[in-house]
């Protein structure tokens, strides 16, 4: 099947609604599609509805940010009920991402006068220009020259993934399974594209170890030997083959350094494999 099980919209930090991710899907002749916002599921009821008005497979899902060894690593989710558990995880995760740009607000504050923690915690912005908060006060206020100069200032600052406390990806994995979904290790080769063959079959043999139920083996910047060799070491263990685009939206066309659109990656995977993702097939 035709799908795309990695998406964003403005309910995250892309630009598009779940309404127009759906149409977009339905051009390209898609047959199902999952949205996957950083930390937040409140785009599913809009996907779910608009999804099913035009006969494609609507498929739950979110991505969300995890310690795995020295790195933060990202686990699409998929097929979960909203479990108390689950969902402070999720809640965690989101509020570590918002404590990252607090923090480089509090460091930014002590060199430059026109920023305050009052006036951040004042400042609103227009969610369809994609990114978040952080970015956007910094650069409304002077202190960047384009939006995406701000990415650099988080590691200057020490305000980095690396110095927060998502939840652990072993975890992580227990409560998706608690609350009936899937755990897929999203795009490895933006953690492990230095690794050699047999150095990345050690890692995805741990990872296997922490809970994760599938690979994104399929994603754009994927070379082919990460593809070939999340696509062995998945049919090796039956585990589950997932393909997204990881769409931003206008965001990510000038975040992202190649064209990554809702369906760019032609590879197809099994109605088994989306009969799992979407909770009626177990695990």
């Amino acid at each position: 099947m035709r799908a795309d099980l990695h998406i964003h919209t403005f309910y995250s930090d892309g630009t598009l609604s779940p309404k127009e991710v759906v149409q977009i899907a339905k051009e390209k002749g898609l047959e199902a599609v999952a949205i996957t916002d950083h930390n937040k599921i409140g785009a599913w009821e809009e996907l779910n509805e608009a999804a099913k008005e035009v006969g494609m497979i609507p498929i739950k899902g979110c991505e969300i940010n995890c310690k795995y060894q020295d790195k933060v690593v990202h686990l699409l989710a998929y097929g979960f009920e909203n479990t108390p558990e689950f969902m402070k995880l999720i809640h965690l995760a989101d509020d570590e991402m918002q404590r990252m740009s607090v923090d480089l607000v509090e460091e930014l504050s002590k060199e430059y006068t026109q920023v305050s923690m009052a006036d951040y915690e004042a400042y609103h912005y227009d969610v369809r220009q994609g990114g978040w908060k952080g970015l956007h006060y910094i650069h409304d206020r002077g202190i960047t020259e384009k939006l995406f100069d701000g990415f650099k200032l988080y590691g200057k600052y020490n305000c980095d993934f690396t110095n927060y406390y998502f939840p652990k990806i072993k975890l992580l994995c227990e409560a998706i399974h608690k609350a009936g979904g899937v755990s897929v290790l999203a795009h490895p080769g933006e953690y492990y594209k230095n690794l050699n063959e047999a150095e990345l079959k050690v890692v995805l043999e741990d990872l296997k170890g922490q809970g994760i139920d599938g690979i994104e083996c399929y994603y754009p910047t994927h070379s082919e030997l990460m593809t070939n060799t999340c696509e062995a070491f998945c049919e090796k263990y039956g585990l589950i083959r997932t393909v997204g685009s990881d769409e931003h939206g206008e965001f990510g066309k000038h975040a992202k350094v190649i064209e990554q659109t809702i369906g760019c990656v032609s590879k197809t995977i099994t109605r088994n494999a989306i009969d799992k993702l979407t909770n009626s097939g177990g695990i």
